[in-house]
């Protein structure tokens, strides 16, 4: 286990956020952090990468754990190329040159290193921020709704980079509002709805227990009982 969260509340005052969740992150697993806006999944990634301290509760991380993140969008210096970019944060890390080959190529913009980003698309520039993620040797992976702006064939590529990483021996959390896509890559899956845990655990498990065959369906059931249980008060 990576990491186990213990009554982990942390609300602002439109009330959103998260309220009291329990959760365990097990190492070696690709989690999908699910559920639709408002349901506290960018909250609970700001706890993760310590942007921000939850009100109440504990995050009991395993000893020496190393992180890396990719947010869902980032603004990189318009007037440097991908190339600059990805050699820079390179550096700082003390990496070697030849990595920064490594990951332009195999998120398909080798060719496209000496181009400045500010002529990248929306995808070009998704990508860019997958390669950054993918420079150094982290254990855990933390990517923010990363299907944003990628096209099929790139949704398809992103499954095969992950579960790259995940042979490669490392933790991947990624955000979803996405249930079909949670659904096709997630080990594990965290489905949040209204800041608490809607499911949690093995996702053929989850899916067993509860005699679904999909997420979404699953999804759809519970949500139904929610909104039932609310009319009677």
């Amino acid at each position: 286990m990576i990491l186990q969260g213990k009554a982990v509340t942390k609300v602002y005052s439109s009330n959103n956020g998260l309220h009291g969740i329990d959760f365990e992150l097990q190492s070696g697993r690709i989690i999908a952090l699910a559920g639709g806006n408002g349901a506290g999944k960018s909250t609970l990634i700001r706890l993760l990468i310590g942007e921000e301290e939850p009100n109440s509760g504990e995050l009991l991380w395993q000893d020496g754990v190393s992180m890396r993140y990719m947010p869902d969008d980032v603004n990189f210096p318009q007037t440097l190329t991908a190339y600059e970019i990805l050699q820079l944060l390179a550096h700082l890390k003390k990496l070697p040159k030849q990595r920064v080959e490594e990951v332009l190529k195999r998120v398909g913009l080798w060719e496209f290193r000496k181009q400045h980003v500010r002529q990248f698309s929306k995808g070009m520039r998704q990508r860019l921020n997958l390669a950054q993620s993918l420079l150094g040797d982290e254990q855990l992976l933390i990517l923010d709704e990363p299907t944003n702006g990628l096209d099929l064939l790139w949704i398809a590529e992103l499954k095969k980079i992950l579960n790259e990483q995940k042979e490669a021996g490392k933790t991947i959390l990624f955000s979803t509002h996405l249930l079909s896509f949670a659904e096709e890559l997630a080990d594990d899956v965290l489905l949040l709805h209204d800041g608490r845990i809607l499911m949690d655990g093995s996702l053929q498990q989850v899916l067993s227990q509860e005699n679904a065959q999909h997420l979404e369906e699953l999804f759809m059931r519970k949500i139904g009982l929610i909104r039932e249980e609310s009319k009677k008060y």
